[in-house]
């Protein structure tokens, strides 16, 4: 009673609250299994008085705290024990808490126990009845995959875990929910490029080897790479138009205002939450940190409580700050030196395959170069992961809060590189620093040539570079996630006896996930969102996929925490911290990156010019000639004979020029001084591009700014069910105060009819 006191918990009141609203019966059908988690309904709360029990819900004593409650106050008076830890330089330090304990090894760990085994269905109709039940109930009616098209049981899952892993969970089915209409637009748009694709001119005109098909390319790359006919890239340019079509500028706009909805209906249901969890007033109290208190060994005075406190030197603690970061910088060089390492492997595989075989060599090269690029981001990821903790625990941080964030600054910077920087490159930097062909400045340090776009554009290869990527992460993590904590938990368990076993021995075997409650699960989502909006237009279907890994992530989580991982110490919370800043900055960031890749990397802006500056621009010819206005040409005598391609541009038998001109990508033609200049088009190019960033950036920062304004952070019935708590409230502590007077006024009434009595006895 009295560390629930001193938690500030709020309890159910006997007053029910009406919490139905008008859509739910409409998902009825998705709710969970009545039988096993049945509604209990939410009641109005009031902070908790031991004297006033009579006013509360529920006062049976072994039911009346939830698991996770009975947890957090047992926590806080470990938390709270004063332990006495010798110093080196002598004396004694009075040290608190079960953390500094196990921290001077002094216990190897401490964690509260699962209740019970989880077994199979049983008919028995008392099977879910009865105390320490909760996990049996969430593992039937939560974890079982055949659960996966229900709603979670959070109510539930806050009984037993607390509410910092509710609202975890909670989050994650929302955001899933969310995806839904994301997942229908986006397939529809690729829906819509499949079946417009026999109609496209652009594609047709490249698989025609009697007209465009049949154009002369330069040379891909020096030595090795022959000619080759535009319809060698016919494959690319159907592609291209499947993912590229006029549905993906509506779709981006779409993404933009559905990723600050997403964030503004959130807190609607955050701030719902909050309400019938009781914790909108909730701030947690820091105490600090074990690992803090055991490696710092100067103390400090506490001016209010009079006690030592240990304490780091600012200048000492600048020291530890620089050290970190130039471990973080370095190792962001080393990402940044990764991706220059694929874009080698690309442009050395790429001449290989085309000097055995020109056919399918740039689609192979593509994709062994996104499959090596993500083995490197994992491997990176685990290194530095391990490396992040070592120099957040290098600065040592006073508080677990500033600890954690510390170390999440860390490991969003480096992901954001990590993930990101390959998919940044071709969609930005990629073929859009390069010369003519035969020009110098298409080498680097004047020998090795820059990489290049197909002559349809950088466009398929952006989408199979965030496919392989996005798709292949989710599969790695769930290996990661879940096969990896099995085969461990199994090693552990394979010599032991399990007869006769108790409870805590088979909990200290299961894997140990309390150090960053939830971390990675946030950070996999938030990478994952960040998929999803920054560069959705170059992967329609990512939301798809995303989404069918989320509906998987939710059960796969619920059944690691349930039967995989010891059970975490129960934490509060009264959000998701840290991480909606974060989402909001990518749900901002995806507007700019969104429309740079419309305008720079895809080609809806240069065929919009081609249709303003064309005559002929009627029905479904509107973009005949398209590619022969959409590529420039070059005299074959004026490339490098140094870098030439492999086959000679001489006839050996009519010693004539078998290609007299190569056509590249561009807009250029040979000036006066035998230089090539920007033409007319290239000009109306970029201004086009330029507008259309700026108009495209405006729109949806207007329709992300009305969506905050017309959409507000607390739903009415919220905010009333608040009113209506604090008048009950008010109405309690009116009643208790004048309760107070009358037992007074009552006493005082006893001691005055004692005196009347005692002067009528005097009297007589």
């Amino acid at each position: 009673m009295k560390g629930a006191k001193l938690l500030g918990l709020r309890k159910r009141l006997n007053v029910k609250m009406d919490s139905k609203r008008a859509l739910d019966s409409c998902f009825r059908f998705f709710s969970p299994d009545q039988s096993i988690v049945p509604d209990e309904g939410h009641f109005f709360t009031a902070p908790f008085d031991p004297s006033k029990l009579n006013l509360f819900a529920n006062n049976d004593p072994d039911e009346f705290f939830t698991n996770a409650e009975r947890n957090l106050i047992t926590k806080l008076f470990l938390d709270s024990t004063e332990c006495p830890v010798e110093e080196k330089e002598g004396g004694v330090y009075i040290n608190k808490g079960i953390d500094s304990l196990i921290n001077h090894e002094v216990y190897s760990a401490a964690f509260p126990l699962h209740e019970g085994n989880i077994k199979p269905m049983s008919n028995d109709p008392n099977f879910f009845k009865g105390k320490d039940k909760d996990r049996l109930r969430l593992y039937h009616s939560w974890a079982k995959p055949c659960n996966a098209f229900r709603l979670q049981p959070l109510e539930y899952v806050r009984k037993y875990f607390g509410e910092k892993i509710g609202l975890y969970f909670a989050w994650l089915g929302f955001y899933t929910t969310f995806l839904i209409p994301a997942t229908m637009f986006g397939f529809g748009v690729f829906l819509y490029g499949l079946i417009t694709l026999p109609t496209d001119q652009t594609s047709k005109d490249a698989c025609n080897v009697k007209g465009a098909g049949n154009f002369t390319l330069c040379p891909l790359c020096d030595n090795l790479c022959d000619f080759e006919k535009l319809s060698d890239s016919c494959l690319y340019a159907r592609l291209t138009h499947v993912f590229d079509n006029y549905g993906t500028v509506a779709f981006a706009v779409f993404m933009a205002g559905w990723a600050l909805a997403f964030l503004e209906f959130w807190k609607r249901s955050q701030a719902a939450l909050q309400f019938m969890w009781s914790t909108n007033n909730y701030e947690a109290y820091e105490k600090l940190r074990p690992g803090y208190e055991k490696n710092v060994k100067k103390y400090i005075v506490n001016p209010v409580t009079g006690k030592k406190e240990p304490t780091v030197p600012a200048h000492e603690q600048l020291l530890r700050l620089f050290t970190s970061m130039s471990m973080i910088f370095f190792l962001i060089c080393v990402v940044c030196i990764a991706i220059f390492a694929v874009l080698v492997y690309r442009l050395a595989v790429a001449a290989a395959l085309f000097a055995v075989d020109q056919n399918g060599a740039k689609l192979i090269t593509t994709v062994t170069a996104s499959v090596l690029n993500l083995i490197i981001i994992t491997v990176l990821g685990f290194i530095y992961n391990w490396l992040a903790l070592i120099a957040t625990k290098l600065e040592k941080h006073k508080t677990f809060s500033d600890h954690e964030e510390s170390y999440t600054f860390k490991i969003i910077v480096f992901q954001f590189i990590n993930y990101y920087g390959s998919i940044i490159y071709i969609a930005f930097f990629k073929g859009s620093f390069i010369d003519p062909p035969g020009k110098k400045n298409m080498y680097v340090f004047g020998k090795y040539r820059q990489d290049e776009c197909d002559p349809t554009g950088c466009f398929i290869e952006l989408t199979i570079q965030l496919a392989i990527i996005m798709v292949g992460k989710q599969a790695l993590n769930g290996f990661i996630e879940f096969i990896l904590p099995a085969i461990k938990n199994c090693f552990r368990r394979v010599n032991e006896n399990t007869i006769g076993r108790q409870r805590w021995e088979d909990d200290y075997d299961l894997e140990d996930n309390s150090t960053f409650l939830f971390f990675d699960e946030y950070l996999e989502m938030v990478i994952q969102f960040g998929f999803v909006t920054l560069f959705v237009v170059a992967f329609p279907l990512a939301p798809l996929f995303a989404l069918i890994n989320n509906v998987i992530e939710i059960r796969l989580d619920a059944y690691k925490a349930l039967k995989m991982f010891r059970r975490p110490p129960a934490a509060r919370a009264q959000d998701i911290g840290a991480w909606y800043p974060i989402l909001r900055g990518f749900a901002y960031l995806a507007v700019i990156t969104n429309g740079f890749i419309i305008a720079w990397t895809s080609d809806f802006i240069p065929k919009l010019v081609y249709i303003w500056n064309s005559s002929n621009s009627v029905g479904g010819r509107r973009l005949t000639g398209y590619l022969d206005w959409s590529l420039s040409s070059v005299n074959t005598s004026l490339l490098s004979r140094t870098n030439d391609a492999k086959a000679d541009i001489y006839d050996k038998r009519t010693h004539r020029v078998k290609y007299p001109e190569c056509r590249f990508r561009g807009h250029v033609t040979l000036g006066e001084n035998s230089e090539y200049e920007p033409t007319r088009e290239y000009w109306q190019i970029l201004f086009a591009r330029m507008a259309f960033v700026i108009v495209f950036e405006h729109l949806c920062f207007l329709l992300m700014s009305l969506i905050s304004i017309f959409v507000p952070d607390i739903p009415g019935r919220i905010k009333q069910m608040w009113r209506y708590e604090r008048q009950l409230e008010q109405s309690i502590a009116y009643e208790d105060s004048f309760a107070h007077v009358r037992e007074r006024r009552a006493s005082m009434g006893e001691q005055v009819a004692e005196v009347n009595e005692v002067t009528e006895i005097t009297s007589h």
